[in-house]
C-alpha cells in the first residue's frame, strides 16, 4: 500500500492523541476516551493497508490486527486487548 494512504491515517491519529491530551486537560473524560480509541484505530488501520489489508468495519479492523500483527508475534497481545478493551 502507499504511503499516500497511510500517511493521513497517521495524521488523523496524532491529530486525535492531542485532542484528547485537552480533552483530558479539561476533565472531559468520555471524550478523551473516545478519541483515544480512534486514535489507536486510525493507526491500527494504518498498519493493516502496510500490508494491503482493508476492512470494512472497525470488528474487521481489530479482527486483522489481532491476526495479522498479534498472532504472528509482530505486537504482543496486550496491544489487541487494550485496543477491544477501548471499544467497551
Amino acid at each position: 500500500m502507499s504511503k499516500i494512504e497511510i500517511k493521513p491515517l497517521v495524521k488523523k491519529a496524532r491529530k486525535f492523541i492531542s485532542t484528547s491530551k485537552l480533552l483530558l486537560n479539561h476533565e472531559d473524560f468520555d471524550s478523551s476516551v473516545s478519541r483515544t480509541y480512534y486514535a489507536m484505530f486510525y493507526i491500527v488501520e494504518a498498519l493493516l493497508l502496510s500490508k494491503n489489508l482493508k476492512f470494512k468495519s472497525h470488528r474487521g479492523v481489530i479482527s486483522g490486527f489481532g491476526q495479522h500483527f498479534i498472532n504472528t508475534n509482530i505486537f504482543p497481545k496486550i496491544m489487541s486487548d487494550r485496543l477491544r478493551n477501548a471499544i467497551g
